[in-house]
């Protein structure tokens, strides 16, 4: 009998939003071909990556992408909130999302500590999802989607070109205050139900920025404080950190997986162990027009898990 294995995929959309809606601007709605190519596009990359478990960024159009992703044999979709619109069909402020072939036994946006995010004036800028999925043979497993706030400015009432880098810091502030919370929510969560846990997203920033060091181990011997580690650090065959997004020539890893000791080979804890790490890139370093021109602008970062023999 072969050990259980899951898949679990990243995928950011970019702009997932059918017509006659548009993305940021009156001039952004796709045409009826557009929207069909953006579709097939989407629903070969998800076929390609056979997750059993999906979070998405950039979600404009939730039952479109349901539609699909039950076409694709994904049961179980969720959202926790909605696009902001303007004007009947400008979107703003897209959401994050989940689909499953496992069960979804909750689904909720995470939950601040009221008074610290009060007396912060604190809100996310985009509210990550938390989920507990049944996973065979594993059982409960707490998954949190997020998509952190980008790296642009976040503007002052007024504009004032003197106050650049400190609008650049408010935007950093914010990333790291929502990593803080975030990281407050699943120490809390494991401390109470002691669960697996699966953080997955589009950070925005390399995980080694300041903004995430509650994510990140201090040296190879300590935990971090959320008890989470970077898939591609977990991997029993050494793999190279392979970028998610490019700025020109530039590449970053912006998109990530994070795992708790369940899932680490080096831990006591260990009950899965990270069989492959692999990014869906091929869009985004060899483009075919004819394929990939409603690609998205982000790689699709895959991680397999196999149960500890």
């Amino acid at each position: 009998m072969h050990p259980h294995q899951f898949t679990i995929a990243t995928f950011n959309l970019f702009n997932y939003l059918a017509p006659p809606g548009a993305y940021y601007d009156f001039e952004n709605i796709y045409s009826a071909s557009q929207w069909q190519d953006k579709q097939q596009w989407t629903h070969d990359q998800i076929k390609q990556t056979d997750a059993d478990i999906i979070g998405f960024q950039e979600v404009f159009s939730p039952s479109q992408l349901q539609q699909q992703l039950n076409a694709l044999g994904y049961p179980y979709f969720a959202v926790v909130d909605k696009p902001h619109i303007e004007d009947e069909y400008i979107y703003s402020e897209p959401v994050v999302g989940i689909a499953s072939r496992f069960p979804l036994l909750s689904v909720e946006a995470v939950a601040n500590d009221p008074l610290a995010a009060k007396e912060l004036g604190f809100s996310y800028s985009r509210a990550p999802l938390h989920a507990l999925v049944e996973v065979p043979n594993l059982g409960k497993l707490d998954v949190v989607v997020v998509h952190f706030k980008s790296q642009r400015p976040k503007a002052l009432s007024e504009a004032n070109e003197y106050l650049m880098d400190v609008e650049r810091w408010r935007s950093t502030m914010q990333r790291g205050l929502e990593a803080r919370f975030l990281s407050a929510f699943l120490t809390r969560r494991k401390n109470v139900y002691g669960y697996p846990q699966l953080l997955m997203g589009d950070f925005n920033r390399d995980i080694h920025s300041a903004e995430f060091s509650g994510f990140t181990h201090n040296d190879e011997k300590t935990s971090s404080e959320t008890g989470l580690t970077h898939s591609a650090l977990l991997a029993t065959e050494p793999c190279a950190f392979i970028a998610t997004h490019y700025y020109g020539a530039k590449g970053s890893v912006l998109d990530y997986i994070m795992l708790s000791d369940e899932f680490d080979c080096h831990s006591a804890s260990c009950l899965y162990e990270v069989s492959e790490y692999s990014v869906l890139d091929s869009h985004l370093v060899n483009p075919i027009y004819a394929i990939d021109r409603m690609a998205s602008d982000h790689g699709i970062v895959t991680v397999t898990v196999k149960e500890r023999g």
